[in-house]
């Protein structure tokens, strides 16, 4: 069994759920341009990543830029709350204590991931945060780089299938979860190496796998 030294999150869905403020901003949006708004699963069954891919499918034509700074605004004044998801907390605490490197790379904006990381007290954990990454297929690949990591001795955890194909893209061992902004049929898709229900799951996984 390899031995794990460096472990990379995602933030939305996977550490934290803010799904409520974003699909509350997106729906505000889509009302915008006179389309209907989405139900929660709606969303979740046709949000993907990069989400460039995904607003240019709901909302052809629409500069990025316009469309951005719309949804910074909306989600700002979000009334929807964003919280830690159960067993995060414990799992950063014993992949600190353990050694483990813990890194985030995440496509949230910068400004967000602030804001929130240092509400909900996450922002003590991390070496090195990476946020606003578009394509993580290619932000993984310099992240590793850039921080000396061996791809055998790494993981990379998310709830996305666009997470899964970074990772299988930086031949890292990838780690899916449940319950977050896709489907497990969505997750299966894109053959994770390990498929958890949750990161209590994970903290057993990493306690059998790590030093």
């Amino acid at each position: 069994m390899s031995q794990f030294r460096n472990i990379i999150f995602d933030w939305s869905g996977t550490l934290v759920d803010d799904l409520s403020p974003v699909v509350d901003a997106t729906n505000k949006v889509l009302i915008h341009y006179g389309k209907s708004p989405l139900t929660r699963n709606e969303f979740c069954d046709s949000f993907c990543l990069p989400f460039v891919n995904f607003y240019k499918s709901v909302l052809p034509g629409i500069s990025m830029i316009e469309l951005e700074d719309m949804y910074t605004h909306f989600f700002d004044k979000s009334d929807e709350l964003v919280e830690v998801l159960p067993g995060a907390k414990g799992l950063l605490d014993f992949c600190k204590e353990s050694g483990l490197r813990v890194f985030l790379l995440s496509s949230i904006k910068d400004e967000h991931y602030r804001r929130q990381s240092e509400h909900l007290n996450l922002n003590i954990y991390f070496e090195k945060v990476y946020t606003e990454a578009l394509d993580k297929r290619i932000r993984i690949k310099s992240m590793i780089d850039e921080c000396t990591l061996n791809p055998q001795e790494t993981i990379f955890v998310g709830d996305m299938q666009h997470d899964i194909e970074a990772g299988h893209c930086a031949e890292v061992f990838t780690v899916a979860v449940l319950g977050g902004y896709n489907s497990q049929e969505k997750l299966l898709e894109s053959d994770p190496d390990l498929v958890i229900d949750n990161l209590f799951q994970l903290s057993d996984y990493l306690s059998e796998n790590t030093r």
